[in-house]
């Protein structure tokens, strides 16, 4: 049952970081009705229930019939399975139900945040300052906690680490290769998952947009490749999700090639 509820928690979430992604820096997010993009009409309510409104009306407006495209299913699909992979994560916990409840606003924030910053990126590559500043924040709570529970130098030292290499990348590039906002956003991963994991987020993300980037190559023709660009963002948020929720380290990752 709370697998069920958490995917359906999951999916309107996913439901409402698509909305912030579509009308930040545009629209109002709380004022404005959502609508259909082709005939305006505002939809209703029962037409915004996350997966079963798409399925039942076979992704078309009510009113025109126009294809709202699967990109909003797949997106409260992947939000709902993160959500039952979260009430997994935190019930391998002793913590308590007060605590754990905090912890789960704590997530639900971050993963709200991560999500705008991806879909963002992926459609103006160009991460927005202000989440981007709250995805540092949520960071560094982490940070804070972990260096509380065992000061280390390791801990203050992560952040900066794991940026670096990105850091140096858009120095000699001149911000041509990356933005500056990837480099923040792995000094986040840093702060977050420490230098050990936060490495394996690196290596992650690195041969996920590789592998996507090859594929994409081969399938574009070949007059438009020249011109063919690849949002990094999204492959950053998928690799913290996969070493949050599997829990690998670079340790571990090397283990496999030796």
């Amino acid at each position: 049952m709370f697998y069920i509820l958490s995917f359906f928690f999951g999916a309107s979430i996913g439901s409402f970081v698509q909305v912030i992604a579509t009308r930040l820096n545009v629209a109002s997010i709380i004022k404005t009705r959502s609508k259909c993009l082709s005939c305006g009409e505002a939809l209703r309510a029962y037409d915004l229930f996350p997966i079963f409104s798409y399925l039942l009306l076979r992704g078309k407006c009510r009113h025109c019939k126009s294809s709202y495209g699967i990109s909003a299913l797949i997106i409260e699909a992947i939000y709902g399975l993160v959500f039952v992979l979260l009430y997994q994560f935190m019930m391998k916990g002793e913590a308590s139900l007060s605590v754990s409840a905090i912890w789960f606003v704590y997530y639900t924030l971050l993963f709200i945040t991560l999500g705008v910053i991806a879909l963002y990126d992926k459609a103006h590559s160009y991460i927005p300052v202000s989440y981007l500043f709250g995805y540092l924040m949520l960071s560094l709570i982490v940070l804070v906690k972990s260096y509380i529970n065992e000061p280390s130098f390791l801990i203050i030292v992560a952040p900066f680490a794991v940026a670096l290499p990105f850091l140096l990348i858009w120095i000699v590039s001149k911000g041509k290769a990356l933005g500056f906002g990837d480099v923040i956003l792995f000094f986040g991963v840093g702060a977050f998952f420490g230098l050990a994991q936060g490495s394996a987020v690196f290596l992650i993300s690195i041969w996920a947009g590789a592998i996507f980037g090859a594929v994409k190559y081969f399938l574009t023709e070949k007059s438009k490749r020249k011109n063919m660009t690849i949002p990094f963002v999204p492959f950053i948020v998928f690799a913290f999700l996969f070493v949050l929720f599997t829990d690998i380290d670079l340790f571990s990752i090397a283990s496999l090639f030796a």
